[in-house]
């Protein structure tokens, strides 16, 4: 996947991953270093591919303000993105992530 896809599907998984939690909150604030991770979600291209579509889909049922943060402001969360998996980490199949979907 290119990057802005790589992007959006951490923003798919990270809310996936919290959904018994975020569901319902009121004034939810999601910020990221990707400004244009906004743009994707808010105004998704005619023809994207079907895995971004589910992506976009479920995100959208969350109720929360996307917020972009510079990079340089942004560096905790970023450094815990790219960390490499450790054995204690539940590595999640990618396709069971999209199940709940459905």
């Amino acid at each position: 996947y290119s990057q802005a896809k790589l992007e959006l599907y951490g923003l798919f998984r990270a809310l996936h991953s919290l959904k018994l939690y975020l569901i319902g909150v009121k004034k939810l604030v999601v910020e990221v270093d990707a400004s244009y991770i906004k743009g994707m979600v808010n105004n998704p291209d005619m023809h994207p591919g079907a895995a971004l579509n589910r992506w976009i889909t479920a995100i959208r049922l969350f109720d929360f303000e996307l917020r972009h943060v510079p990079a340089a402001r942004h560096q905790g969360p970023d450094g815990l993105s790219r960390r490499p998996p450790t054995p204690n980490d539940d590595l999640e199949d990618p396709e069971a992530a999209e199940e709940w979907l459905d």
